[in-house]
């Protein structure tokens, strides 16, 4: 296999995702929710990991944080990680859309049922 060549890897999972609540949205909503707050959890260690080893060399970030503005292309990579971010985040409704699209969705799955019973 060339050492380049890029594989392929399925971002969803087959079948479909467990409930936990009366109503789906619910259920989306909270994915979405946990989405970020993983999200936010990563950031906050990694902020803490730059404060304790910027103030480990005696640096003091605050002041030069507040004053900084990225040049365009940090701003192009800052605006390309928050548009992965919001894929993350609304991946769940993303994943319904393509349900839909393949007419995977759990209606679909219950006629299929009924006409298999049927037959």
């Amino acid at each position: 296999m060339n050492q380049t060549a890029k594989v392929h890897v399925p971002q969803t999972a087959k079948g479909h995702r467990p409930s936990f609540f009366d109503d789906p949205i619910n259920d989306r909503i909270m994915a979405m929710m946990m989405a970020l707050v993983t999200e936010v959890s990563v950031l906050r260690d990694r902020v803490d990991t730059i404060e304790v080893v910027a103030a480990k060399k005696g640096v003091m970030l605050a002041e030069e944080i507040e004053k900084y503005i990225p040049d365009a292309a940090r701003a192009e990579a800052r605006e390309r990680q928050r548009q992965e971010l919001l894929d993350r985040v609304l991946y769940i409704f993303q994943e319904e859309v393509e349900d839909i699209a393949r007419n995977d969705t759990a209606e679909a799955y219950e006629t299929a049922v009924k006409v298999s019973a049927e037959t």
